[in-house]
């Protein structure tokens, strides 16, 4: 029998694998999809739990006002064997559920998945491919919903030292597939690190970064020898973000040695350098904060925010 070695993050934006886990577990799993939303909302239209029988869960639909109550009438539904829509808030049954402003929202239970388009759609985002599910039509007025997922965003650290150690660990926690290079193998042994994936660097070969339109690549060395000989493989890449460490007498040189190597000012004007919204922070940890808000916001700059389409909504990403 299938035994899921898996551990799972409960406030999660990617539900799917958690519902597949426990599909194949032999566990019966409701997928709860935000359909329509009347007035506020903190979580955008497609957004998703997944609940499996035994009452485990993974996602959020509110700011904690609604989950409790999602995971027992997901339960009611798997009992039940039929798909239901359910609204929470103003003008709901559940009069002691309240959401602010006086807001409602709609929630699709779905406990008849398909597992294998489940798997289908699991093995797309593993393969970093964008991937849709379509939610079945003939239990909603509006006919059927398609959800939308793009891969997980990813993170690429190279560098050396304490700063682009605390970027990588906290990458993870802002939901970044992370990997570390670097030439250090203290940096790369770091016992705080055990979780992630770091590997080493050689100055006089690139990594192929495997970046595409989801991920972020950041240069941490203080040795800035290794910016020129890493950072032209990188703006070859279509990664949303790349930035590279420094003061800004550091980036000036930086620029300058690669208009000697020949790149593209258009190519050299993506580096954010210096990296971060902070300037002249110290800490590592601030340092990387600093660092990891811009690539966040520098996302939310290049993409949408939701990711359920269907007659009468927007097509748009999340």
């Amino acid at each position: 029998m299938y035994k899921s070695t898996r551990s799972w993050r409960r406030f999660d934006d990617y539900v799917v694998e958690f519902a597949h886990d426990r599909l194949l577990a032999g566990k019966r799993v409701a997928l709860i999809t935000l359909i329509k939303i009347e007035g506020s909302s903190p979580r955008p239209l497609g957004a998703q739990m997944a609940v499996s029988e035994t009452g485990e869960w993974v996602g959020y639909l509110s700011g904690g006002c609604i989950e409790r109550a999602v995971v027992a009438e997901a339960i009611a539904a798997i009992e039940d064997g039929k798909n239901r829509q359910v609204r929470y808030g103003r003008g709901s049954k559940y009069l002691d559920i309240q959401l602010p402003c006086g807001s409602a929202i709609e929630l699709f239970f779905d406990v008849q998945i398909d597992r294998n388009k489940l798997a289908l759609v699991v093995q797309d985002l593993n393969s970093r491919k964008v991937s849709s599910l379509t939610i079945r039509g003939d239990d909603l007025p509006s006919g059927p919903l398609v959800r939308r997922y793009e891969p997980r965003r990813r993170l690429i650290v190279a560098g050396v030292g304490p700063s682009a150690v605390q970027l990588a660990l906290l990458g993870p926690q802002a939901d970044f597939d992370t990997v570390l290079y670097s030439p250090d193998s203290s940096t790369r042994e770091a016992p705080e690190l055990e979780a992630i994936v770091a590997m080493p660097i050689d100055r006089d070969r690139a990594p192929k970064y495997q970046a595409d339109k989801r991920t972020a690549i950041v240069f941490m060395f203080h040795d800035h020898d290794w910016d020129a000989k890493l950072i032209p493989a990188a703006l070859e890449t279509n990664a949303f973000y790349v930035g590279a460490m420094g003061s800004n007498k550091t980036h000036a040189l930086r620029v300058s040695r690669l208009t000697e190597l020949g790149i593209q000012p258009a190519q050299i004007s993506r580096i954010r350098g210096p990296a971060g919204i902070f300037s002249g922070v110290k800490s590592a940890h601030d340092i990387a904060i600093s660092i990891l808000a811009e690539i966040v916001r520098a996302d939310l700059d290049s993409t949408g925010s939701a990711s359920l389409s269907a007659e009468g909504f927007a097509a748009v990403n999340w």
